[in-house]
This record gives C-alpha cells, structure tokens and sequence, in this order.
C-alpha cells in the first residue's frame, strides 16, 4: 500500500515513463526517469530512484541477493504500478493447500484440534513438524509452520503442506476454500483467472499421511465444494474465471490401497469419476475440461512411467480434457529432467509444461560447475558422496574410454593433471550432447505451441538448480518465443504472491525484458496497441489521483 507523498510521486513518474515509451525495460525506464524533470519536482524522490539504479546493478554483478534489493522502498511503486493494471491477470498455476492464509487454516482447523481426534492430530503433527510445533493456539502459531524457510528444499516443501490438508474433511471446507482463494487473489493480487490444481483424493498407501475424515469425502464433494466456492465469488466479480485442474500424484505409492490393487487402477477409477461428473452437471464441463500431475518426479522419466497412465489421459483426451503436467523441476541428472519432459511431449501429448527448467539450464555452465565443484573436492582428498547429484551425475556422464577416471574420483584418489583433462574432455561431450538434446525437445515444445508455465520463486527456492534469480530461464524463453505463463505454485508456503513473482521476472533480466512483454504474458492479451492504450488510460487515472 502507498502510504507517503514521494511514493505517490514516483508511481505517477513511473506510470508516465511506461506509458509515453510503450513498456521499454526497467533499467531504461529508471534512466529516463533520472534524466526527467524528477529532481527538480522533489529531490527526495530523485535520490529513491538513484539508489534503486545503484542496488540494481549491484545485484546484476551478483554483489547483493534479490532479498536485499527487494528491501528498498521503490519496490512499492512497482507493486503498485503493476496491482493498479487495468487487466487482471492469469494465475495458471496455483495449489490450494499452499495457498491458503494461515488465518483461513486456523479458523477451520481449531475445531478439529480441540474436537474428538485431538490426541490424533497431535501425534500426526507432531510427526511431521516436530514436538515443538505443538500445541498450536493461533493463526500465529498456522503461518510459522505453513512457510518454507531460506534453508529448507524440495522434501521439506512437500512434507510441511500437511497441515492445511487437515482441514478438507468436507465439501463445504472446499467451498469455503475456494471462495477464500479467489478473494484473496482477487482483491489484493489484482488477478482475475485462477487455474487450481487439487487433489481429487488425498488416499495413500503411507500411513504417516492418512487423516482423519478423509474416507468420508468423496470425489465430487471436492470438485462440487471448490466449483460452488469459485461460482459464488464469481456472482459478485462477473469478471471472474477459473479452471479446476485435478491433479494426480505421480509417486507409485500415493494411491488408495484399501481399494485398489495397484497406482493405475486408482488412478483409471478417477479418470471416470471425472467423466461421469461432467454428464451428471454439465455446467461443470466449462470449468473441468483438463488434469495435471504433481509430486516428486525423479523416479518417472522413462517410457514405462509415461505408459502406465497413457490410457487414461488418453479417454479424457477424447472427452475434449487437455492434459498439464509437472515435469522438467527436479531430477536425478539433467539428461533424464530432459527426458521426462520429452515423454510427456510424445506419450502424454501433453497441452502445457509446469515447471520445465530442465529446458532452461544451460548445459555447459551446468557441467561445467559440475566438473569445479568435483575437482575441488578430489584436491581436498574428498570421495563422492553416492547420495548426491553430483554423484549421479558423474555417474550418467559419458566417459568413453575415460572410465577409469570415473573410479578414482569416487574412491577420492588425487587425479594428475592428463586425468583433469580427460575428465574436463568427458565433461565437455556429455555438455554438448544434452544441450542438443535439450535444444531439440525445446524446439518441439515451442513447434507444438505447448504452454510453459514459469513459477521463479518454486524454481529457485525448491529445485536448488539456480545460484540466483537471474539465473531463470525466462527472458530467455521469451526471446526464444516460447508459449508462456506465469504461476505462484504455492505462494503462502513459498512467502511471495503473483505480484511479487512479477517482480522477480522483471529483475531476472532488467537490462532486455520489456515491461509491456510482461504485461502480455501475465495478462494473456496478445494485442500490443490495447495494451498501450491501457497504460495511457494508467498515466489518465494516477495523474487524476496526485
């Protein structure tokens, strides 16, 4: 929220910048606005504007993190500029347990834990958080354990969305959910279309995940509970769109064992729970015409893990579904993050790609700080620790004849200067070989017109692939011309918001990527002049207001 003077000034100036230049990027717009009348309408204004540009290219040299440049206070101007766009933008990807408040949590949760199955949840939460983590007394005590902390990665993520899955017991806490979620989006994240993804049913094989209440929801409580929530929002807000997007778990061991024999055969009986939804309300088949996968996906990669779900997607497919899919985010080696997606590309026939960055590493520099971080142990007389991706790695390049190299880098035996070379020779082959391949399942991506849905802070925070933020693929694929979109993920438990992720894209490449062009991608409007018009009728209302 704008709450002084100088802020109001600077979202005027930067409005005006953007308008009269057509959405030129953002260290050409700090320029011109330091070449402006600025200084001599208020210095104080001025200096916020010289300090930004100085932070900024500080952090383009890697001097600051992304967390201290966000600090300053011209980071509220550009909230505010890109919160007062006229189009509301396009959530396309977004979970529901990770993206509820923890006040919202707190008030359906409290009256489970003080209800019959206390002593259970107790021991359930426990578990997974920690005795520490109870007794839990207010949404307080909720948002410290539904956000990820700095040090904490892809396991822990997974693990610390139980707590909000607690509470759908019933198909009114999903309407209520829904109605929540898309409030909240709404109203204070200026977005206007949601894409749920959610979980049909939450059943597994793992008792440590089973709740209490959840053999009592059905299938359609979920996807009736989460349309009636969407629908009642949207009565208010005619604006309003959303789709729902069940998703289904790829580990081979979340499925419902007290039911069925195996994953597929779970997972072929929701394939017709779906359908026989749509025919018994046809009014659903507007908003449930598609489905996604979630979960860990280092363990499905070849052709065998694709199959064994292509019937199903499938007889969707000819019911008119799309099929999305998580796929390309985390993996065992690079080769085999390519090869998931390259799967999905021809067994799945998939619509949209979540994630992806396995599309989006640069092989060589990848590799190559493969081979640095690999080279500086064996100098220290360190052995490769097998449970690491390096180790996998190493373990997936192509030697060649270079194989006994291979043996004592993981005995930790000191490699002579010839043994370096032939490692760095190795290396260098494998680099070239995945990059071509990457290059060629790209090309087929962006040939196919498939959607590739960019989520930065899940990227960089849960995959470990990126030392920074200016190390996303995005500018990039834009340039590359692929089909893009942009998502939270699960931006309670993840500390950011659409906006804020909008914020991080624009600092990936402050120098190249236009404002206007990141407007158009979170938007999905492809007229370029409709959108200038709006950033004047932008510079008519702030002028109106300061």
């Amino acid at each position: 929220m704008i709450i002084s003077f100088t802020q109001k000034l600077l979202v005027k100036e930067f409005v005006e910048i953007v308008s009269e230049t057509n959405g030129v990027s953002l260290l050409d717009t700090l320029d011109l606005m330091l070449s402006s009348s600025l200084k001599a309408k208020n210095a104080e204004a001025y200096n916020w504007v010289v300090d930004y540009r100085e932070l900024l290219n500080q952090f383009i040299v890697n001097k600051i993190d992304i967390q201290t440049l966000r600090k300053h206070p011209f980071n509220l101007v550009l909230e505010e500029f890109f919160r007062r766009f006229p189009l509301k933008y396009q959530e396309e990807h977004i979970h529901l347990s990770g993206s509820l408040t923890a006040e919202f949590i707190w008030s359906k949760l409290q009256p489970l834990l003080e209800g019959p199955h206390k002593a259970i949840y107790e021991k359930k939460i426990k578990a997974t958080y920690g005795d520490s983590a109870w007794p839990i007394n207010s949404a307080e005590d909720v948002d410290q354990l539904i956000r990820l902390k700095e040090d904490e990665g892809f396991s822990t993520y997974l693990r610390i969305l139980f707590l909000p899955s607690l509470i759908f017991i019933s198909r009114q806490a999903h309407c209520d959910a829904a109605y929540h979620l898309a409030s909240e989006l709404y109203k204070k994240q200026n977005v206007g279309t949601v894409r749920l993804k959610f979980m049909m049913n939450r059943s597994t094989s793992k008792s440590d995940d089973k709740i209490p209440g959840l053999d009592q929801v059905t299938s359609e409580d979920v996807v009736m509970g989460l349309y009636e929530g969407f629908k009642m929002f949207q009565q208010e807000h005619k604006d309003f769109q959303f789709a729902l997007s069940p998703s289904f778990r790829k580990e081979i061991s979340y499925f419902d064992e007290g039911r069925f024999a195996t994953r597929k055969e779970h997972f072929m009986h929701q394939i017709d729970e779906i359908l026989a939804m749509i025919d018994k309300y046809p009014d659903l088949a507007a908003h449930l015409n598609e489905v996604d996968t979630v979960g860990d996906e280092k363990e499905m990669y070849r052709k065998e893990h694709f199959s064994e779900l292509q019937h199903g997607f499938r007889k969707l497919q000819y019911r008119g579904f799309k099929i999305k899919s998580h796929h390309g985010e985390t993996w065992h080696t690079l080769k085999k993050g390519i090869q998931a997606v390259d799967n999905a590309l021809n067994i799945w026939h998939i619509d949209a790609l979540e994630h992806g960055i396995s599309l989006g590493i640069n092989p060589n520099i990848y590799f190559h700080q493969l081979y640095q971080r690999v080279i500086l142990n064996n100098i220290s007389g360190q052995s490769i620790n097998a449970q690491t991706t390096d180790y996998k790695e190493l373990m997936d390049l192509n030697w060649g004849h270079y194989r006994p190299i291979l043996q004592k880098l993981l005995a930790g035996e000191l490699l002579s200067e010839l043994d370096r070379t032939q490692f760095l020779k190795a290396k260098f082959h494998t680099a070239r070989e995945i990059e071509q391949y990457q290059h060629d399942v790209l090309n087929r991506l962006i040939q196919k017109g498939v959607a590739l849905i960019a989520l930065p802070s899940s990227n960089n925070k849960l995959t470990g692939k990126f030392k920074d933020y200016k190390d996303h693929p995005f500018s990039w694929w834009e340039k590359k011309n692929v089909n893009l979109a942009v998502g939270t993920d699960n931006y309670v438990t993840l500390n950011t918001n659409y906006i804020q992720e909008m914020l991080i894209l624009l600092l990936t490449d402050p120098s190249n990527l236009k404002i206007t062009k990141l407007l158009m991608v979170t938007t999905g409007e492809t007229r370029r002049p409709f959108i200038s018009q709006l950033l004047w009728k932008m510079r008519k209302d702030v002028n109106s207001h300061v």
